[in-house]
C-alpha cells in the first residue's frame, strides 16, 4: 500500500460519473495546496484506527479541499481549513462517541501545524467545536475568543461538513445536517470517494459501523472508562 493511497487515486483518475468534480479540482487554483497537505501529512500524529484513522483524515482532507474550492476560499484560509482538517481527530482516545475529543486535538494542533497568534486560535476553535453539538459552535468559538471573526466560522462550519460527508464510511449520513448547500451537493461524490478508497486499501467498499462492531466499541471503551477509575 502506498503512503498516500489518496495521492495515489488522485494521480491515477479514473472517477467515473464523478470525474467532472475531480477535472474542476485540478484545475483550482488550491490544488498543489490538496497535495502538498497530503503528502506532508504527519501519520504518526493520527489515531490509528479504520473508523477515524489515516483513511478517514485522507478523505476529509479532500472533501476540505472541495468546500474551499466550492466556497471561494482564499489560499490562507484553504491552507487553515485543510490543517484543520488533518489533524481534527489526533486528541482521540475511542472510536466511540467522544465530544471532547475535538478539544484535546485542539490542544497539540499548534505543535503539528506550527501556527500562532490568530490563525492559531482560529484553528483551535474550528477542531474543537467540530465533535460538540451544533449549539455549542458559537460558544466554543468565543472560548479562544474568535466568535467575531467570519473567518472562524466559516472554517469550522467547513470542518464539519467536510467532516460529516466523510459520514458516508459509517452509512448514517443524513445530508440535511450538511451546513453548506455546496457540501449537499457532494453526497453522491462522496459515497464514491469511499468507496473507491476502500477497494485501493483491499478492504471492502461497505459500512464500517456494522451491529458487532459497534458492539465491540461499547466493550472496548467500557474497559477504558474501568481502566481510567482505577478499576479491573
Amino acid at each position: 500500500m502506498e503512503r498516500s493511497p489518496m495521492l495515489a487515486l488522485l494521480r491515477d483518475g479514473g472517477w467515473g460519473e464523478q470525474q467532472p468534480w475531480f477535472d474542476r479540482l485540478e484545475g483550482w487554483s488550491g490544488y498543489p495546496l490538496l497535495l502538498e497537505t497530503l503528502e506532508q501529512l504527519n501519520h504518526e500524529a493520527l489515531y490509528v484506527s479504520d473508523i477515524h484513522g489515516l483513511g478517514h483524515i485522507e478523505r476529509t482532507v479532500l472533501q476540505g479541499a472541495f468546500c474551499a474550492m466550492e466556497e471561494g476560499l482564499a489560499e490562507e484560509d484553504t491552507r487553515l481549513l485543510l490543517e484543520a482538517c488533518s489533524y481534527h481527530d489526533v486528541g482521540r482516545v475511542s472510536d466511540w462517541y467522544d465530544e471532547l475529543h475535538g478539544m484535546r486535538s485542539a490542544h497539540v494542533i499548534g505543535t503539528l501545524t506550527g501556527r500562532e497568534g490568530e490563525a492559531l486560535l482560529i484553528l483551535q476553535a474550528a477542531v474543537d467545536a467540530h465533535s460538540r453539538k451544533e449549539e455549542a459552535l458559537l460558544p466554543t468559538l468565543g472560548w479562544y475568543g474568535v466568535e467575531e471573526s467570519p473567518k472562524a466560522l466559516c472554517i469550522a462550519q467547513l470542518l464539519k461538513d467536510a467532516d460529516g460527508l466523510d459520514r458516508v464510511r459509517l452509512g448514517d449520513l443524513n445530508p440535511a445536517y450538511l451546513r453548506r448547500e455546496s457540501s449537499k451537493a457532494r453526497v453522491e461524490l462522496a459515497q464514491a470517494v469511499f468507496a473507491r478508497y476502500q477497494r485501493a486499501i483491499g478492504k471492502p467498499a461497505q459500512p464500517l459501523l456494522t451491529e458487532e462492531i459497534i458492539a465491540k466499541l461499547k466493550e472496548l471503551d467500557a474497559k477504558r472508562r474501568r481502566e481510567e477509575r482505577g478499576e479491573s
